[in-house]
């Protein structure tokens, strides 16, 4: 009896609304930021610090676009200006990057990644891509094609999307 009422439950239950397409992306965005950030927590760094989520993002930010200002940078990071500071001053107190004077204007500061940043980048980078195979996982090269196309057409309406 309990079983002909679970099957009776469930066939007068509406079938589950698809999640639409918005909701599907800040899910996958959502699981890849949790998954790394508990595996970039877990990183044994050569002396003992571990990186915060706001570092080890700002760290690969600064890396991937040397020379940047303070101010692009937090920009880019859409954070504060003060939040992106704090950040920097803790990543120059460990010395994974310095601040240079901008050669044209003497009241400009460059960012860039210091040689001490490499290795530390490097294991960002290996995690990164470890973490990108377990999500693609069991997708072919033709799935992989298909996805990447669709993505891009996705991202030039939204690009040239003006209303």
């Amino acid at each position: 009896m309990t079983a002909q009422r679970s099957d009776t439950t469930a066939a007068t239950q509406p079938p589950a609304s698809p999640r639409s397409f918005a909701s599907q992306v800040a899910l996958i965005t959502r699981l890849l930021r949790k998954r790394f950030d508990e595996r970039a927590r877990g990183l044994a760094l050569p002396s003992g610090e571990t990186l915060t989520r706001a570092q080890w993002r700002m760290l690969a930010t600064i890396h991937l676009n040397a020379g940047s200002t303070q101010r692009e940078v937090a920009e880019r990071l859409e954070i504060g200006p003060v939040a992106a500071g704090q950040t920097i001053d803790r990543l120059e107190e460990s010395r994974w990057v310095e601040r240079r004077p901008d050669r044209s204007d003497r009241r400009l500061r460059r960012l860039y990644a210091t040689d001490a940043a490499m290795p530390v980048l490097g294991a960002l980078g290996l995690l990164a891509d470890r973490e990108d195979q377990r999500a693609l996982l069991g997708l072919s090269d033709a799935d992989m094609a298909l996805l990447n196309a669709l993505l891009d057409t996705i991202i030039a309406n939204l690009t040239k999307a003006t209303d």
